[in-house]
């Protein structure tokens, strides 16, 4: 990690993690003079939760699931276990806006569970459709509580915080992407979204695969970010030219110990480090929160 990332205001950052961790209104004070963000991978095994917290509180959760290797569904497991007792200890109350990059179940299984104990306000849903049980279910769940539903859409734009100018861009899938539910034309059809606040910005990028990828390269959008959620838990499919139009300071891989798909590939994980990235893997270190004031950010576990 490089000094000014993490060094300059680091033990300002550190302060408000232990003022949100352990609750109450002393953050809340905190950030009328320190306006910080927080970026949390929680780790769920093979799949994906990333939970957003700008510094005004408003929330944004990006995917939610986990896959259970040939089990039932594990959906409400992993959240009733996991997923919400996290946002139990970060002291998130609501959610303001759910996204699903896309309908595969390691991303979307848990969100039932969470939705129906955190009505969010707005549900963005997938471009593609899908009959997997985890997205059906979430899709019943969303009308149950009322959220209003609007699909991804290229330039689509959430702003988290007005006052800080915090915003959720949505970067592709570009119109014209494959559109049916097979696992390969639904990974390329995965949302990407960019999340700004100040100069520290963060790429979400689903299941993306080559295809996506190569589109995003040329498509002219600039693409570099201090923090990258790795396409598709770190496969072999991640190009390393898509790694160095990107230049993560930070990587985050969020895969399953064990898992039987030898995710993260040797090829990825050594793309990365060409590039000297801080490496994050949820199946090695668990899950990560990234504390940042818009100019320097700071990484911790997430226990």
């Amino acid at each position: 990690m490089k000094a000014e990332g993490m060094l300059s205001r680091g033990r300002h950052i550190a302060l408000f993690g232990l003022l949100l961790l352990t609750g109450g209104s002393g953050w809340r004070a905190w950030q009328e003079w320190h306006p910080t963000a927080l970026f949390a991978f929680v780790n769920v095994g093979q799949g994906k939760c990333l939970l957003i917290v700008a510094p005004n509180g408003r929330t944004l959760m990006i995917d939610g699931g986990s896959h259970a290797y040939g089990e039932d569904n594990r959906g409400a497991e992993v959240a009733e276990r996991t997923i919400l007792p996290v946002l139990r200890r970060l002291g998130v109350r609501r959610l303001d806006a759910v996204l699903v990059t896309h309908p595969h179940d390691d991303h979307c299984n848990a969100l039932p569970a969470i939705v129906q104990r955190l009505p969010p306000t707005l549900f963005w849903r997938p471009t593609v459709s899908s009959v997997e049980a985890g997205y059906l279910a979430l899709e019943a769940a969303m009308k149950q509580v009322g959220a209003r539903s609007i699909q991804v859409r290229r330039g689509q734009k959430l702003w988290l915080d007005t006052r800080y100018g915090m915003v959720a861009e949505v970067l592709g899938p570009p119109e014209g992407m494959p559109s049916s539910s097979s696992p390969k034309d639904a990974n390329d059809a995965s949302a990407i979204v960019k999340v700004w606040f100040g100069k520290v910005c963060l790429l979400a990028t689903g299941d993306a695969g080559e295809q996506a990828q190569r589109w995003l390269l040329h498509s002219g959008m600039d693409l570099q970010a201090t923090i990258l959620d790795v396409p598709h838990h770190g496969s072999r499919h991640v190009l390393p030219s898509f790694l160095r139009a990107v230049r993560p300071k930070v990587a985050v891989i969020s895969s399953g110990r064990n898992n039987p798909f030898g995710h993260p590939a040797p090829e990825t994980l050594a793309a990365l480090q060409a590039l000297n990235a801080t490496i994050w893997r949820t199946d090695a270190q668990g899950g990560l929160l990234v504390w940042t004031d818009g100019r320097h950010w700071r990484l911790s576990p997430l226990r």
